[in-house]
């Protein structure tokens, strides 16, 4: 999605810690987060999504949602979370067994109607992409990653 400005997950070879993961994981997991570049947008993402439940501590069948700033690292002071890279803008996102469809067109819509979306732009995109429903929760953080990935591109050529 254009609002994604990075995404956080050690299943893509792009990660620094993916050779590690690799090394010592059986699949690419169900966790990732993101980053918009605005703390607006993130809030606005965690709050208008239908299907992810906002929670402080993952660990569930129901996929989940949370802005860790705000939420589970609030006490650690500001200055100290960006010296350890955690942005206020950061999203978290655990995967649940929902149907990959579903949520990617929960968070795609989620995005569009955040401040600077698209107005259902990505939605209309990602529900004709193929989806591997052997692999659900890897194939929506896979998803999207190669976004992530495709608007870096574009980015570095305009």
């Amino acid at each position: 999605h254009p609002l994604v400005t990075r995404v956080h997950y050690p299943g893509l070879e792009s990660h620094p810690g993916h050779a590690l993961h690799v090394s010592q994981s059986l699949g690419p997991g169900s966790i990732l987060a993101f980053e918009t570049g605005n703390v607006a947008t993130s809030k606005a993402v965690v709050d208008t999504t239908k299907l992810f439940k906002i929670t402080v501590s993952f660990g569930s069948t129901s996929s989940l949602i949370s802005l860790p700033c705000f939420m589970s690292h609030a006490s650690i002071p500001a200055e100290v979370r960006a010296a350890r890279g955690l942005p206020d803008d950061l999203v978290r996102i655990s995967t649940g067994i929902e149907d990959v469809d579903d949520l990617i067109d929960d968070l795609a819509a989620a995005l569009d109607a955040s401040p600077g979306g698209t107005d259902g732009e990505s939605a209309e995109v990602l529900k004709h992409m193929p989806s591997n429903h052997d692999g659900e929760k890897s194939a929506l953080l896979r998803r999207i990653a190669d976004l992530q990935a495709e608007l870096a591109t574009l980015k570095r050529g305009a």
